[in-house]
């Protein structure tokens, strides 16, 4: 068996953007966009056009117990998503306490809370992928104007 893995940032696009997407319906649900902290925790992203490339070349290179990080940007800080979700909608942005999170993002609080920066540098190199999509906050911001 031949068996490689892909780590998987939060995959965009502008209809929809990983975990992200679901910052967005709890900011829509509780008519805030919220962060813990002072939201310097960063999760990394990757457009979905980039990602498919990735899936090819993985394929094609074929190399038994490789592993791959899907990663365009390395590490977006939860503050400036919260920030362009609140612009988006039109609604407060605001801080919260780890524990006021749970309550507030109810299962995205663990996930809302990670600081996952990660790299792709070894990727790029081994099967020769460059990333070339737009950001997540490009995506997010397209997908508030259509």
């Amino acid at each position: 068996m031949n068996v490689s893995v892909i780590r998987l940032a939060q995959v965009h696009n502008t209809v929809k953007q990983g975990f992200v997407s679901s910052l967005t319906r709890v900011a829509r649900e509780k008519g805030v966009s919220a962060c813990i902290g002072n939201g310097t925790n960063r999760w990394p992203a990757v457009h979905v056009l980039d990602t498919a490339r990735l899936y090819r070349l993985v394929l094609e290179k074929y190399e038994r117990g490789a592993r791959y990080n899907a990663v365009a940007e390395e590490g977006i800080p939860l503050r400036l998503i919260a920030e362009e979700i609140g612009t988006g909608l039109k609604v407060p942005v605001i801080s919260l306490s780890p524990e006021e999170a749970r309550s507030h993002f109810g299962w995205l609080a663990l996930f809302a809370g990670m600081d996952l920066p990660a790299s792709s540098l070894r990727t790029q190199q081994r099967v020769n992928w460059r990333p070339a999509g737009p950001g997540l906050i490009r995506d997010l911001e397209q997908s508030f104007s259509s």
